[in-house]
């Protein structure tokens, strides 16, 4: 284990520096690709999943099914048991997404040939991905399911709706993404469990590129409805621009500004930029959710996710008090989303110049959040994110308040401090 012994006096100066670096981003949406020729280091037989990474046999659940079915779709097996032999024997290997410069929504689940959002930040040449989304079914892979039905609308995304976009974002030159969150704050989303401003902006957008690239065939047809049906679509272009934003502070020395929060089925995890891709981690807090009609809270288990990178930079539960609407879909009060964001700014590091709050004056969105001000104070990040059945599926949504340990950790081996 690396000693650091960073000063406070050290870690602000560094902590200035990483929160530059990533407000200094400029992303933008440039491609989909699939993730063999997008990811480096991606293989045939690699399976990306959410979380600090763990031992395939310590998968379970809807996590386990996830990776399984992915291993059948790109015809790595046969059968599930003999997926579940190859992965034991490490013929098919199972990898964290955030190693490969990637996110994944809820098990996270992304394999060779599944296409991903391409953003890239036009300073540096750094790029953020995330898959495709998958719909709003409730039996999806990243739900953990995997049947003949999720099977055929995978395929449907691999061939007609990932080429389209491609060629029509190619053809537009590209999306700038700020201008995009920035109008869907001032339109009622949080970037997170609601989107359905910024599909709608993504839309307007890619609506002629799609058309004019594409021709206006039955497929094409299908590409428009499929766009215009699924408000959360924005979220995995939201996803990867997270990705690629955050990443601009990682390996910054001394700094405790965070760069990745994630979920296993098992384990919350974070990464702080003076730490690199070292992940401390602790146990899963209560998910305080509004569920579907039918679904009691019995029914419901974690599966992992990755789409709190929107928290990481300063969305989702963050910039809770931009997004009201929200009590209609996973709970809570407006009033309670105006302070769940005010204490925010206690813990961040800046405010973003351009995603702003209009409910709050206009006042930037939390940005950069900071492990020793989490140490100090007590008050974690609090996220905004969706419920998965037990048995595989969509639940509902709402707010997971993040554990203190690994914030506190991460502070200790910066200082260096003996740490369990």
């Amino acid at each position: 284990m690396t000693i650091l012994n960073s000063t406070a006096e050290q870690r602000d100066r560094a902590n200035a520096t990483a929160v530059a670096a990533m407000l200094e981003s400029d992303p933008a949406l440039v491609d989909v690709l699939p993730a063999l020729e997008a990811l480096p280091g991606m293989t045939r037989n690699t399976i990306l999943t959410s979380g600090a990474p763990l031992a395939w046999s310590e998968y379970a659940g809807g996590q386990r099914r996830a990776i399984l079915g992915a291993a059948l779709y790109e015809g790595l097996a046969r059968t599930a048991e003999e997926a579940d032999a190859l992965l034991h024997s490490g013929e098919i290997v199972v990898r964290a997404c955030h190693d490969y410069a990637c996110v994944g929504s809820v098990t996270g689940v992304t394999s060779a040939s599944m296409p991903v959002w391409v953003v890239e930040d036009a300073a540096s040449g750094r790029r953020g991905h995330c898959l495709v989304y998958e719909g709003s079914d409730r039996e999806r892979l990243t739900y953990g399911v995997w049947n003949a039905k999720v099977h055929r609308r995978l395929l449907w995304i691999r061939e007609v709706l990932a080429p389209r976009l491609a060629a029509a974002v190619r053809s537009a030159g590209g999306v700038r993404v700020n201008p995009i969150i920035r109008r869907a704050l001032g339109m009622g989303d949080d970037l997170h469990s609601r989107n359905t401003a910024a599909t709608a902006v993504l839309f307007h957008h890619l609506f002629g590129p799609i058309i004019d690239v594409n021709g206006y065939d039955e497929a094409t047809r299908e590409v428009l409805a499929f766009l215009s049906q699924n408000d959360l679509f924005f979220l995995h272009v939201g996803m990867a621009t997270g990705k690629c934003i955050a990443e601009a502070a990682v390996g910054t020395p001394h700094s405790s500004i965070v760069t990745a929060m994630a979920l296993s089925e098992k384990e919350f995890a974070i990464r702080v930029a003076g730490t690199g891709e070292r992940w401390f981690r602790a146990g899963i807090p209560a998910l305080d959710a509004k569920l579907f009609d039918g679904i009691t809270a019995d029914d419901i288990a974690f599966m992992g996710g990755e789409s709190l990178i929107t928290e990481t930079v300063g969305l989702g539960g963050l910039a809770a008090a931009a997004a009201f609407s929200l009590q209609d879909y996973s709970g809570g009060t407006a009033e309670g989303m105006v302070e769940t964001t005010k204490a925010m700014y206690g813990i961040t590091h800046a405010e973003h110049p351009l995603w702003k709050i209009p409910f709050l004056g206009f006042r930037g969105v939390p940005f950069g959040i900071d492990a020793s001000l989490v140490a100090a104070t007590g008050v974690t990040p609090r996220i905004h994110m969706g419920a998965s059945l037990r048995e595989g599926g969509h639940a509902g949504a709402g707010l997971l308040i993040a554990p203190e340990e690994p914030f506190r950790e991460a502070l200790a081996v910066l200082e260096g401090r003996a740490v369990a």
